[in-house]
């Protein structure tokens, strides 16, 4: 690991906040990614009742995108895909029902940390 990745690594390590599950996904070109899984929580997990459903659904992420990332990748698009047609239809028609715009809004919460230092 070079200097600049491990730095970058640890940066964001630190910048993770607590009693939080994450799963952190970074483009390495290529059409390749990189994944890194967070468990922010300090939970020992000995037991059944120590695990609690978004323990679970975060492994049961890691592992659909690890083992099954064709299926993944390819249920993706289809959203994206969705919510484009969606959002013309949309825009087409001028649907004001906020039940059918709320159908095809992104999944994601996008946030612009502005120009790279």
């Amino acid at each position: 690991m070079s200097d600049d990745s491990s730095i970058e690594k640890s940066m964001e390590i630190i910048s993770l906040l607590p009693d939080r599950y994450y799963i952190i996904l970074r483009p390495s070109g290529d059409g390749e990614f990189t994944l890194s899984a967070y468990d922010t929580t300090g939970k020992k997990y000995e037991k059944d009742e120590d695990y609690n459903p978004a323990m679970v659904i975060h492994e049961g992420a890691i592992d659909l995108i690890r083992n099954h990332t064709d299926d993944v990748h390819d249920n993706g698009l289809a959203t994206i895909q969705f919510r484009i047609t969606g959002e013309e239809i949309i825009e087409e028609e001028d649907i004001k029902d906020e039940n059918v715009v709320q159908l095809v809004q992104d999944n994601v919460v996008r946030v612009d940390f502005g120009k790279k230092q």
